[in-house]
């Protein structure tokens, strides 16, 4: 079902520098080892100020996921977060000296090959998931999201958009560290060009451009070549797993979207952290859950709280 049974983190320290999407600034990520289970936790170099990634402390959900504390912004930390969740590497110190992570190529695949390339270490003891027992949905209109029982974690996406170019996509897949490198890390964000001015009159996508982004007119894509044939649901499920991590532990369910979104991924994963009968806890390799109220969590490490 799984890779490994230990928690992971990295062997050793990684630092990749860019510029952020929205804000076109430069800004730099070290992400380093942990020595006891903690989850993934940022780090405000400047200021000291620290952000579990956890669904209670989201705030804008505008194109990106933002974490938000004191006053402090984390911005489009989903496509980093995609690519520690998809390689199963659960607990890392993320350090950042500005309020953006860099876009790279707008894939989680610069994440990949670096995190790949250090590779990882086991921590103490045993992982734990977050195993779904009944169907948890949110609804908005004309989208939805659920995530029901599975013995691992299955995604299955569906996207509709009125644009030539894009239609109607879907997908469906059991998530390895293998199939998350071969089959979603390297799909692109992307965006309609009738819609680039009214980003950026608002501030938004100001790094943009077709070097970290798939940028569709009417007749098609506007880059060389697409990656793949259905990059685009493909890159909603790259956020997805990302979004995810803002459960605080891996997840054992059938994740099902249509026409969904970061703001729907995180309701969902609110929803869930809310309804404490629907989901448990599992040890890796556990012939049977055990029940989360008398639990904790690894020690000083709990999933995020729902907000009210």
């Amino acid at each position: 079902m799984t890779r490994s049974r230990q928690p992971q983190t990295l062997r050793q320290p990684i630092t990749i520098q860019g510029r952020g999407l929205h804000g076109n600034r430069p800004c730099q990520v070290t992400i380093r080892p942990v020595e006891q289970p903690t989850g993934l936790r940022f780090l405000h170099g400047p200021t000291g100020i620290e952000i579990p990634a956890k669904a209670d402390l989201v705030g804008d959900l505008s194109l990106a996921t933002t974490l938000v504390k004191d006053g402090l912004r984390f911005g489009t930390v989903e496509h980093l977060l995609s690519a520690l969740m998809g390689l199963e590497i659960e607990h890392a110190l993320i350090e950042v000296d500005s309020e953006e992570l860099p876009i790279l190529d707008g894939s989680a695949t610069p994440w990949v090959e670096a995190l790949s390339q250090v590779g990882t270490q086991s921590l103490p003891g045993l992982r734990r998931f977050i195993k779904v027992l009944r169907p948890v949905e949110v609804k908005a209109p004309n989208k939805w999201i659920r995530v029901s029982p599975h013995s691992g974690l299955r995604l299955r996406y569906t996207i509709d958009f009125d644009h030539p170019a894009i239609g109607r996509q879907s997908r469906e897949l059991s998530l390895t560290p293998e199939k998350y490198r071969r089959e979603l890390a390297s799909a692109r964000t992307f965006c309609m060009d009738k819609d680039i001015e009214y980003m950026r009159s608002k501030g938004l996508a100001l790094g943009g451009s077709l070097e970290n982004a798939v940028v569709f007119s009417a007749q098609g894509p506007l880059n060389e070549t697409l990656r793949f044939e259905d990059e685009a649901v493909r890159h909603k499920m790259l956020d997805l797993v990302g979004d995810l991590a803002l459960l605080g532990a891996p997840l054992l369910g059938l994740v099902e979207a249509h026409a969904a979104g970061h703001a729907l991924h995180v309701a969902l994963a609110k929803a869930l952290l809310a309804d404490t009968d629907a989901w448990t806890w599992q040890d890796a390799d556990a012939a049977s859950p055990r029940r989360h109220a008398p639990l904790p969590m690894h020690a000083g490490f709990n999933p995020a709280p729902a907000l009210a």
